[in-house]
């Protein structure tokens, strides 16, 4: 069988010549066979989405050949470019790049468009690929109405939309939490095995391998070695390679208890929170328990307390326990998930869910419900910071946000912060 796309001794710089100069790709060589399903993997930098650029004919070597079906791409003209883009591939973005001013729908039939195709059969046509990845629900929304996932999945939908022979794939995964990643891969799957779609995804994620037939590894803008899949060694990368970077390191005790101070004493002078923070170290680092910083909390200030009045003491003390409970949960979460990046989170956001809502008076709907666990999963995740937290919270639900008032919203995502450890001094107020 004839490779569908071949790369000889391709070489690819950025800014040559300049101070900034980047050798990105060094005598890249290698065939992908028609229908097979190959990743390049690799640390950020290695040049894998460089060598997506070319294939694509987004970028062009600086020498060596692209051949795709026995052509060089180098001698296409700017129309039969134009064609191989249109027809020969069909791209999924890491960052969606859906357009936000037209619906979803429109933004998986613009593809057609450009081929001429009448709005009627776009639309229709648009719509079966809906209804193929059971999203239909999702067509007549806006991108930021969306989720990350939903709206990764759209993103594939356009792929699709003239039914490509290759797809390629830049870090398709690489800003959902684990839920969404599967079925992202899931999808790759099947177009790969029902529709036999050649499929070439970039990804540093190596669990992310699960179904892939042949690793292209870089480093440094080279290919260095080729290896046909193997399930158990993909198992071993998955359990010991980058998956740990994806999840940021719990925060130091004393970040915690500054952030915590901060928070519970807003509109406090600087020594009365500087005074709690105190105590707060001392209660993390267990070396007060609960009964004693409640005491010392409701003790004047001049006697070396807080100096709060007695049922706010009580009140903050019963918090503090809460806040120490969830972050012992949370250093739980973040070693399963370097062990099985798999692993269903639903029981863990539930439980952070109930908490961040404990004394809340209202009532959420299964939307704004459903809506406020994939913020807070992608949250924990490190997916998306903590100001895009919070203005999910506070979006309208008609807008695919959870439509909380702002001062809620800011109070949740505060709370959420208190445990994770970092600061809020990009929080929207």
């Amino acid at each position: 069988m004839k490779p569908i796309i071949e790369l000889k001794g391709v070489d690819f710089y950025y800014d040559k010549g300049k101070p900034s100069e980047v050798h990105a790709l060094r005598d890249a060589n290698l065939e992908i066979k028609p229908g097979e399903y190959i990743s390049f993997f690799g640390p950020s930098g290695c040049g894998k989405s460089t060598i997506l650029y070319i294939i694509s004919g987004v970028e062009q070597p600086e020498k060596g050949k692209v051949i795709v079906n026995g052509q060089d791409l180098i001698d296409f003209s700017f129309k039969e470019l134009a064609v191989y883009r249109q027809l020969g591939i069909g791209i999924i973005f890491q960052n969606f790049n859906l357009i936000p001013s037209i619906k979803n729908i429109e933004n998986v039939a613009l593809p057609m468009a450009f081929l001429g195709i009448s709005p009627n059969i776009r639309k229709k046509k648009a719509m079966e690929i809906f209804e193929r990845l059971g999203i239909a629900d999702l067509a007549n929304r806006y991108p930021y109405e969306l989720s990350g996932g939903q709206q990764q999945r759209v993103g594939i939908a356009r792929a699709l939309a003239n039914d490509p022979p290759i797809i390629l794939a830049d870090e398709p995964i690489g800003n959902l939490d684990s839920d969404n990643a599967t079925k992202v891969l899931n999808l790759l799957k099947e177009f790969n095995l029902k529709d036999g779609k050649t499929i070439i995804m970039v990804t540093h994620e190596a669990w992310s391998l699960r179904d892939v037939g042949r690793i292209f590894y870089m480093r440094d803008g080279a290919i260095t070695k080729v290896e046909t899949r193997k399930p158990e060694k993909v198992k071993k990368i998955n359990s010991s390679y980058y998956y740990k970077k994806l999840f940021p390191e719990l925060p130091t005790i004393e970040t915690r208890s500054k952030t915590l101070a901060t928070l519970i004493l807003r509109g406090y002078s600087q020594q009365e929170i500087k005074r709690l923070e105190y105590f707060l170290t001392q209660r993390f680092k267990n070396q007060i328990d609960k009964d004693l910083l409640r005491r010392v909390l409701d003790r004047p200030f001049k006697e070396n307390g807080v100096g709060l009045w007695k049922q706010k003491a009580e009140k903050i003390a019963e918090y503090v326990e809460g806040v120490i409970k969830e972050e012992k949960e949370l250093e739980i979460l973040y070693k399963k998930l370097e062990k099985n990046p798999e692993e269903p989170l639903y029981e863990e956001v539930q439980r952070i869910y109930s908490w961040l809502l404990e004394g809340c008076s209202f009532t959420l709907t299964p939307f704004q419900k459903e809506r406020m666990n994939e913020a807070i999963n992608e949250r924990i995740r490190n997916i998306i910071t903590a100001e895009n937290f919070q203005k999910i919270l506070d979006l309208a639900k008609d807008r695919g946000g959870v439509g909380l008032r702002i001062k809620t919203s800011l109070k949740i995502a505060e709370k959420l912060e208190t445990i994770l450890g970092r600061s809020k001094s990009n929080l929207v107020i």
